[in-house]
Parts: C-alpha cells; structure tokens; sequence
C-alpha cells in the first residue's frame, strides 16, 4: 500500500484513539496496569498505545473496549474537546452554563447516515472477531 492508495479504507488516527483509550480509562477509574493486563501485554506498551506510538488495531479497540464497558465506536470517534457521553458510575459530571449548537435538517441527515454506516461496519467487525 502506497501513500496514493485509494482502496477506500480510513487510516485510524493513532493520537486521537491513544487519547480516547486514556480518556475512557480513567472516565472508568482504571490504572493503565489493569488494562495492560487484562490484554496480556505489558504496561509500557500499553501506555504506547495511549500516546499514539503504536499501531492501533481494530482487535485491540475491541479488547480495552470490552474491557471498559465503552462502545468500541466511541473510542474511535469521539474527538477531542467534544463531550464523551455519560458512563455510568463516572466520577465525571457536567454543570454549568451548556451550549447546544443544532444542525440543519440536512445536515442531522448526513450524521444518521453516517452513524448508520459506522454501526453496520461495527457489526461486521464482530462478526469477522467471532469468527477467529
């Protein structure tokens, strides 16, 4: 694979994912050790994973994610400075003055079709990690 390859597939972002990972790690009160262990790996190669010096596997997602409790997708998609969705029992809350910014018509059609997407991609992603 080149650096003009127009396969289709979307190259993951190892820093926004690493970041998520330790976002959603620490949302559910977990040392970086437990993770580690739970995927068979030592703690400073998981902590790689959090800053983005390693590759970022789709099988790995699913692991911490399982891990976690997190929907897989929300370490992949959530981007930073924007709300990660409240997880029960999170030490975290929000208050204070919030502000929504509301999308057109069009544009709330695009974002279901793309969460469509994304959901029916996660369902092949299990299927294809069952059946190994």
């Amino acid at each position: 694979m080149g650096e003009n390859d127009d396969s289709g597939f979307t190259v993951l972002e190892n820093k926004n994912i690493g970041r998520n990972l330790a976002t959603f790690r620490k949302l559910r009160d977990r040392k970086a050790m437990e993770v580690a262990e739970y995927l068979g790996i030592k703690e400073a190669a998981y902590t790689k994973y959090e800053r983005g010096e390693s590759k970022i596997t789709i099988d790995l997602i699913q692991k911490v994610a399982e891990f976690l409790n997190v929907d897989p997708l929300q370490i992949v998609s959530a981007n930073p400075g924007h709300v990660i969705e409240h997880l029960t029992n999170s030490p975290f809350s929000i208050s204070g003055n919030v502000k929504a910014n509301y999308a057109d018509k069009n544009q709330t059609e695009v974002m279901l079709k793309m969460m469509e997407t994304m959901m029916q991609m996660n369902e092949a992603i299990k299927k294809i990690l069952e059946s190994k």
